[in-house]
């Protein structure tokens, strides 16, 4: 083979080989554009659920104050002693979650005007029921207001999925509304037989309309919390959560049934009142614990599974680089320890390599010698 033909070999098998390399590495480049993309939306769901379950956390506190206070709010009302200690704790609770999550969101306003209020109402020596009823409705409309803005700034009311979106409308919106109603309308009828006599019809309207407040939220209550169960893939959810409401909802049955006035008087008897508006309390209590629990579950499912989305698309990077990186690195070996060597082309007006043939010198006498003075047979005259 000529000089010319295997250097234009040579030349032929680099060039492949850099094409080929070539090609490889350009593959990597969809595959990583791939990667960024589905890791980039795997942080921003599992940070958008992330900031939700910290909405979680302070609600659940939240709702507890919201127990707390309706709770003493009846104790002031009908000017009876409650546990002095379980409205203290709530506000105590709540005041470390602001701590640690009201910056994120935003509530830490909102928080020290609602707990400089509670501490006034618990300092307060009220004269009368209708005082201590105001004051403690005041603080009701904020704790309500603080509801709704933790649901914004957690982006909870955003929720993207139906099951986690039901649960958090019924926990933060329905059912606080529908217990702090409920604990006014209780209020309201111990409240109406001493009122005057002139104020008695008044007092009839002003139930009427305090009592749709509490079945219309109790209402959406319940249809939240069944689309939440028919719109889930949770296995736990429907046997938990369904029972609660169950109970929920026979208690309040009975709280509006024994609320609602007779023919011939404005307010029924306090005795059965009260025992309807401490079952309710305690139901109340149960379901709101229990779609919490069921909300949290929901969310940490979510951030696993984007977690593990995160690390499957790291995965899938890294074989891409291996894939890639091992034709390339072969290649690259091969040119680095080279083929067989070929013998250099001769130079021109160069003989080629071969044996010496020394030029023949005739003697005198006929015999023929080589340069070096050897004889050569067969050379004669």
């Amino acid at each position: 083979m000529s000089s010319s033909a295997m250097a234009s070999r040579r030349r032929a098998g680099s060039a492949g080989r850099l094409v080929r390399s070539v090609l490889l590495v350009a593959v990597l480049i969809p595959v990583t554009v791939l990667f960024v993309q589905v890791y980039q939306d795997a942080a921003e769901q599992k940070s958008f659920a992330e900031k939700e379950r910290h909405g979680v956390t302070y609600l659940a506190s939240l709702w507890q104050l919201t127990l707390a206070l309706t709770e003493a709010q009846a104790g002031a009302v009908a000017g009876r002693l409650v546990d002095p200690e379980t409205l203290p704790q709530a506000v105590a609770a709540l005041d470390q979650i602001d701590d640690r999550l009201g910056g994120e969101l935003r509530t830490h306003d909102r928080w020290r005007t609602l707990r400089e209020k509670i501490d006034e109402l618990r300092t307060s020596r009220f004269t009368n029921a209708s005082a201590a009823y105001t004051g403690y409705t005041e603080a009701a409309e904020m704790v309500l207001g603080l509801f709704r803005k933790v649901r914004e700034s957690s982006q909870l009311i955003r929720d993207p999925d139906a099951d986690a979106y039901f649960l958090e409308d019924a926990v933060a919106e329905e059912l606080p509304e529908a217990t702090v109603a409920a604990s006014r309308l209780a209020d309201l009828t111990l409240m109406a037989p001493s009122r005057p006599q002139s104020e008695r019809i008044t007092m009839v309207a002003t139930l009427a309309g305090v009592r749709t407040a509490v079945t219309s939220p109790a209402g959406d209550l319940a249809g939240d919390l069944r689309s939440a169960v028919d719109n889930t893939q949770s296995r736990s959810l429907s046997g938990s959560l369904l029972g609660r409401l169950d109970l929920y909802q026979r208690s309040m049955d009975r709280f509006t049934a024994v609320s609602a006035p007779g023919a011939a008087e404005v307010a029924p008897d306090a005795t059965p009142l009260l025992a309807a508006r401490t079952e309710l309390h305690a139901a109340a209590a149960a379901l709101g614990e229990t779609i919490f629990a069921e909300l949290d579950d929901l969310l940490v499912a979510r951030i696993e599974g984007l977690q593990r989305r995160q690390w499957y698309a790291i995965a899938t990077l890294a074989l891409a680089v291996v894939l890639i990186a091992v034709p390339v690195a072969l290649t690259y070996l091969a040119r680095q320890r080279g083929g067989p060597q070929e013998p250099p082309p001769a130079e021109p007006g160069l003989p080629a390599a071969g044996p010496v043939r020394r030029p023949l010198v005739t003697t005198s006498a006929g015999t023929g010698t080589d340069a070096g003075g050897g004889e050569q047979p067969g050379w004669g005259r």
